[in-house]
């Protein structure tokens, strides 16, 4: 049974239809790209995914529980994410903020326990900030921020992470050891993992699966080297490319072209 499911969900901001009959799901150890232009719903369908906001049709399973039936607390143990911009207004520490991660499964006034501080430790080496762990957030650089909210979400170690553009702010090497940081997190928890990314080379060669999403529909949804074709990201995104082999991957690359 799949971790999580969306079935057939529309969602609308007034008058403006965002989601049109989206269907996917996610199974345990799996790692889902989420592509498509700006607008194309995107953070609308993760804030669907965790409960933040309540589809107009269509349900979301957690396992074979509706989602909008769970008490908060139990769907946070769950359920975790990141959102593309996040506000860092209280000057919590690294390690403060961190620890907010473990809120889900602690007693209303309970000291965290030992394996709450130790699944504390491991997000921030696995995000690499040990070193700033003591630091307070306003004092950070934006990308030292994001890794401090995905740092968040990993101590959650909630089964289903849902992350909106996990790779924003940050420079190349932290792109690629953040994305094998949650590779190696979700093959040891065996969790499963939905994120946004603009970047449709670092999806192709770190995703599993890719959902391309376009105008709030799934237009496909497949391996990266099945759906990411020419024909299909041109017209996803309305510029020209080229797809071709990629040397040290599975997934292909993708190389923008000019127009003629």
């Amino acid at each position: 049974m799949a971790l999580l499911r969306l079935e057939d969900v529309r969602f609308a901001y007034g008058v403006q239809e965002v989601l049109r009959g989206v269907t996917l799901e996610l199974e345990a150890g799996e790692k889902v790209a989420l592509l498509g232009p700006n607008g194309a719903g995107k953070s609308t369908l993760l804030r669907l995914a965790s409960g933040y906001l309540a589809p107009a049709a269509g349900r979301v399973l957690l396992g074979a529980e509706d989602l909008a039936r769970l008490p908060r607390r139990a769907a946070a143990r769950r359920v975790g994410g990141v959102a593309a911009e996040e506000a860092h207004e209280f000057p919590f520490r690294v390690r403060e903020s961190v620890a907010l991660g473990r809120h889900a499964w602690r007693s209303a006034f309970g000291a965290p326990t030992a394996e709450d501080e130790a699944r504390v430790a491991a997000a921030l080496t696995a995000c690499e900030l040990s070193l700033l762990a003591d630091r307070r957030l306003p004092s950070l650089s934006s990308g030292e921020r994001q890794r401090a909210s995905l740092a968040r979400a990993l101590a959650q170690d909630a089964e289903v992470l849902l992350l909106d553009e996990p790779t924003a702010h940050l420079d190349l090497g932290h792109q690629l050891r953040l994305l094998d940081a949650l590779t190696r997190h979700v093959a040891e928890r065996r969790c499963a993992v939905l994120a946004a990314i603009h970047d449709v080379n670092l999806a192709a060669g770190w995703a599993d699966r890719v959902v391309l999403l376009v105008a709030g529909e799934v237009i496909a949804q497949g391996t990266p080297r099945a759906v990411l074709t020419e024909q299909r990201l041109e017209a996803a995104f309305g510029a020209p490319v080229r797809v071709l082999p990629h040397p040290d991957a599975d997934g292909p690359l993708i190389v923008a072209r000019r127009r003629s």
